[in-house]
């Protein structure tokens, strides 16, 4: 993975790198970290990042200009604001900005953000060192969660239904019933109160009944997957 920091101030821009090199060190696999010290450079570099911490004051060409020319060119970089100025915030929204991170809060905010587009982008995360991709559905009893993985085997956690949640937001995953999470890209089929994941129904809630329906519908659409 790349990550790309832009920033023409220097100071500001290692500091930024340097928690990058820290959030990024959390995940599995290789991270480039690349510093531009302007919009030009970061357009033009031949580098494309997947993940750009673009600051969005910057002389000749700022950082909403140079999100506009990364949208022209149908460039998929994940794009996350750091200002000085929450007012432009208004302005800078677009095409693969995930969020906003202002400089005084640089230390608590940008981690944050950061990590969730590394998941967007990686597409998985690690769970007690297995890779979410290669887990089919989560099952929760109290403060254990059973892993059920698309080997056919099953893996048991010491962590929460709702701690894992947290830890597979933004690949896939989605919560059907208060005891099973489920990976969209097992689901074989969303039918009334039910879901098919790997030759099992497994119960949806009634409260959530429509919104697993609307988030599967949206996943097959996004992956050009018939369902």
């Amino acid at each position: 993975m790349r990550i790309g920091v832009c920033d023409d101030e220097a100071g500001i821009r290692e500091e930024i790198c340097n928690l990058c090199r820290s959030v990024s060190s959390q995940y599995d696999g290789e991270t480039e970290i690349i510093s531009f010290s302007n919009g030009y450079e970061a357009f033009d570099s031949g580098r494309q990042p997947d993940i750009l911490v673009l600051d969005i004051e910057m002389p000749v060409i700022n950082g909403i200009e140079l999100k506009e020319k990364l949208q022209d060119g149908r460039m998929n970089t994940i794009i996350i604001f750091v200002t000085d100025h929450e007012e432009k915030m208004g302005e800078a929204f677009g095409i693969n900005v995930i969020g906003f991170v202002t400089k005084k809060h640089l230390h608590t905010q940008l981690p944050v953000m950061l990590s969730a587009a590394i998941k967007m982008a990686a597409g998985s995360v690690l769970v007690d060192g297995i890779d979410s991709r290669n887990i089919m559905y989560i099952r929760s009893e109290h403060i254990y969660s059973f892993l059920h993985l698309t080997d056919g085997r099953e893996h048991i956690v010491r962590i929460s239904s709702k701690e894992l949640e947290k830890q597979l937001c933004g690949v896939n995953f989605i919560r059907i019933h208060r005891a099973y999470l489920v990976n969209l890209a097992c689901v074989d089929s969303v039918g009334n109160r039910c879901v098919s994941v790997g030759g099992l129904d497994l119960p949806v809630s009634y409260r959530l009944n429509a919104q697993v329906k609307r988030k599967y519908d949206l996943y097959c659409k996004e992956n050009a997957r018939f369902c």
